[in-house]
């Protein structure tokens, strides 16, 4: 174990005893007094009050082998920690439970010590914080969603130098305020699919929960006040009624009281006292007879109580003329039966009635009985029931939102590794499409890694198969078709391209007795060399005919490049050449022809069916050189266009100067030998010896040049050199007209 995870070990050990030893809440408050008194809870204590809470201490339990594992040669990092997260589990959902059971009013939140709270929010922190990490360790050893963020990110690095590109361009032309329609979607902020889901599922979750809550708990209010006000104004009643009964005898009121008292402390929620306020006034009022307009004595004897008259506030042991006709009001309509009179600054509920003394001419009012309930302890069981809510519901949604993380991984990660694959496919056709890459039927592969069955898996085995189709197709097209079709581009251009030929020597007298099979993969084997030779070196195959492939080159360096792959064919061919003389197999040779120029290139076809080529004299002229080849005997023939853009980066030398068939106009041509960098000492004599001999064969000066062109033959077997030779011998018999300008003119393609 490293030190790192040392220290991390030792922290999670300390907190889990830190957590076992420090309190995690505190008793119920007392809501008969006015004091609020604490009692700390402490973990290590309250479970021999109740065995439930015996699961504290698995909290020491943690801890130790926390600390034992520091000690052992095995790795239990990955156990150590879901052991803490299992603590941290248990010291919530305590302080949770103990919440619900003692929380009855609200100075129970306030009177709890702020070491609590610190300790309850940094279990939180961490407990979400261990939740979100795994999350993301079992994300990061998914091989398939670490490639999905690769591109992910780089297509954000895409969006963010797109959007830099288009602040410097606007910068620079600050008339243009409008922007295209592109780039208002690259400037859109892009919200993932898992972001939505869990957005969704989260606010819908919480807004039904929010709306649950709001509901049962307004509903169950109302009940419960309608509940306390049926049991207060029934015991207002039931002391008016005494007092009426009693005709305002001491004793028997006196007796009542007391009892009323003994009886008080067994209810669940008791009221805090029990008055009676009469008046001394002569004047007689009936309630029958009271109205608005009735002007109503001041209530200012405080008769009887169940409390201590000391300790109650001068205020409630009176009621003035314009509160009592409110009260009376109130009786008569019916309403004090609904609500009780609420005091914010005392926080207290009364009830009042009117008491009365029955009589002939009707209900003589001498005062109020007063039933005073305090708030905390009348509204308790609705405030438990409140707080055991909102603390469910806060819990419910804390798990809700880890389970929504996980389950939008699995639902929604198919799809992610889908729209991965899907981009990967489309990355590699988009690079073919720009240049940036090479057909290749290995970038068109497609991993099916859906392990899911459902409508996801059939539709990555769709996108499979259609990868499938495109794999097998596209080795059957050109990547100008590819590139120009993309752009949907229907008009012919001029451009600057170099031509490549290749053709293989003797190929049908090579096929004679020979199965069909056999002869397709010696014919696919060779043109596979040369294809992938053009295609590194920066070419293009436009299409095959038989065995003759036509290839082109673009750029400045396109007659570098062209002769390079040139040389590269012709070295891979003298390797397969040694190959076959020590396996006794076929083997073949190449010719080549290359002609750079100006040709006319676009769809050429049917509307059916269509191909992107080139057509033009430098096309022509490139596959006639190809065919010179037999002629001269040489491999890699070049015009003098060419030979003009290599900059003596090859060893070249001057063939002849020849008027191919079908045309009129004679061309320089010039055999490639070898790169300059490679060249070897008897290269440079067999191009000394060829062009000196050539010089004086334009001269007529059959002799000298005969003895170079032998000289060449006879050492190097230069078979350029015999086929002059031949010519020599030939003008020797048959002198060339006085006007002869040394052209040769091809009549066979």
């Amino acid at each position: 174990m490293n030190t790192k995870n040392i220290t991390k070990t030792i922290i999670q050990s300390l907190f889990l005893i830190v957590l076992f030893i420090s309190p995690f809440a505190i008793d119920k408050i007392n809501l008969l007094s006015a004091e609020t008194n604490v009692t700390l809870l402490f973990p290590y204590k309250i479970a021999f009050e109740n065995p439930v809470f015996f699961v504290f201490y698995l909290l020491p339990v943690f801890s130790i082998f926390l600390i034992v594992s520091i000690f052992l040669k095995k790795d239990f990092s990955k156990l150590s920690s879901l052991l803490f997260f299992l603590g941290l589990t248990i010291y919530i959902i305590f302080c949770v439970t103990i919440t619900i059971f003692n929380a009855t009013t609200v100075r129970w939140f306030l009177s709890i010590p702020w070491y609590i709270y610190l300790n309850f929010a940094i279990s939180i922190i961490t407990h979400s914080t261990i939740a979100i990490i795994e999350l993301k360790r079992i994300r990061k050893n998914n091989p398939n969603y670490l490639e999905y963020k690769t591109i992910r990110e780089s297509e954000k690095s895409a969006i963010k130098a797109y959007k830099q590109q288009q602040l410097q361009q606007n910068k620079k032309d600050k008339k243009s305020n409008k922007k295209s329609k592109e780039e208002k979607k690259f400037y859109k902020v892009q919200i993932s699919l898992k972001t939505k889901v869990i957005f969704s599922v989260m606010g819908t979750i919480t807004i039904i929960l929010l709306t649950f809550l709001i509901f049962i708990l307004r509903s169950y209010k109302i009940n419960m006040t309608e509940s306390v006000s049926n049991i207060g104004c029934a015991q207002a009643e039931q002391t008016a009624s005494v007092y009426d009964s009693a005709d305002g005898l001491y004793e028997k009121i006196q007796h009542f009281f007391e009892t009323q008292k003994e009886s008080n402390s067994f209810t669940n929620a008791p009221y805090e006292r029990i008055d009676i306020i009469i008046t001394d006034s002569k004047e007689s009022f009936y309630l029958e007879e009271i109205s608005d307009s009735t002007q109503l004595p001041e209530y200012q004897i405080f008769a009887y109580t169940t409390g201590k008259p000391s300790q109650i506030n001068a205020k409630d042991k009176s009621i003035s003329s314009v509160n009592a006709l409110e009260y009376v009001k109130r009786f008569k309509n019916g309403s004090y039966r609904k609500s009780p009179i609420y005091n914010k600054t005392t926080r207290e509920y009364k009830f009042y009635h009117p008491v009365s003394f029955g009589r002939k001419s009707g209900r003589k009012l001498v005062g109020f009985s007063v039933v005073t309930y305090k708030q905390e302890l009348l509204m308790k069981q609705y405030f438990q029931t409140k707080v055991f809510a909102i603390t469910m519901s806060i819990l419910f949604l804390y798990f809700c939102f880890f389970i929504t993380l996980f389950l939008s991984d699995t639902m929604i990660n198919p799809l992610l590794y889908l729209r991965t694959n899907v981009r990967k496919t489309s990355n590699s056709i988009k690079d073919i499409l720009s240049g940036s890459a090479k057909i290749n039927q290995e970038d068109f592969e497609y991993e099916d890694c859906i392990k899911t069955n459902d409508e996801i898996k059939d539709l990555s085995v769709e996108i499979g198969n259609l990868v499938s189709l495109i794999r097998g197709i596209v080795p059957y097209i050109s990547f100008s078709t590819l590139k120009n079709a993309e752009k949907d581009s229907k008009k012919s251009t001029s451009r600057e391209l170099c031509f490549l030929f290749t053709d293989i020597r003797g190929f049908t007298s090579l096929c004679e007795g020979l199965p069909p099979k056999d002869v397709v993969n010696i014919l696919n084997h060779y043109l596979d060399i040369e294809t992938q030779i053009i295609l590194n070196n920066g070419g293009d195959v436009d299409k095959f005919v038989g065995d003759e492939m036509m290839a082109f080159f673009a750029g400045p360096k396109k007659e570098f490049n062209a002769c390079k792959a040139a040389m590269e064919i012709r070295a891979a061919m003298r390797e397969e050449q040694e190959k076959s003389k020590n396996d006794e197999s076929t083997f073949v040779s190449i010719g080549i022809g290359i002609n750079t120029g100006k040709v006319v290139f676009g769809p050429i076809g049917s509307s059916t069916r269509m191909d992107f080529t080139s057509i033009g004299d430098t096309v022509n002229l490139a596959a006639r050189l190809e065919s010179a080849n037999k002629v001269y005997g040489s491999k890699s023939i070049i015009t003098e266009a060419v030979f003009a853009k290599l900059h003596d980066k090859f060893i070249c030398r001057e063939l002849d100067f020849i008027t191919v068939k079908g045309k009129t106009e004679p061309v320089r041509i010039y055999e490639i030998l070898q790169e300059k960098n490679k060249a070897e000492d008897k290269i440079f004599e067999i191009k000394n010896l060829f062009e000196q001999g050539l010089e004086l064969y334009r001269q007529q000066k059959w002799k000298e040049a005969f003895k170079l062109f032998d000289l060449n033959a006879r050492k190097y077997h230069d078979y350029p050199s015999i086929v002059f030779i031949d010519r020599i011998r030939h003008f020797a018999k048959n002198p060339p007209p006085k006007d002869w300008d040394g052209v040769f003119v091809m009549k066979t393609k």
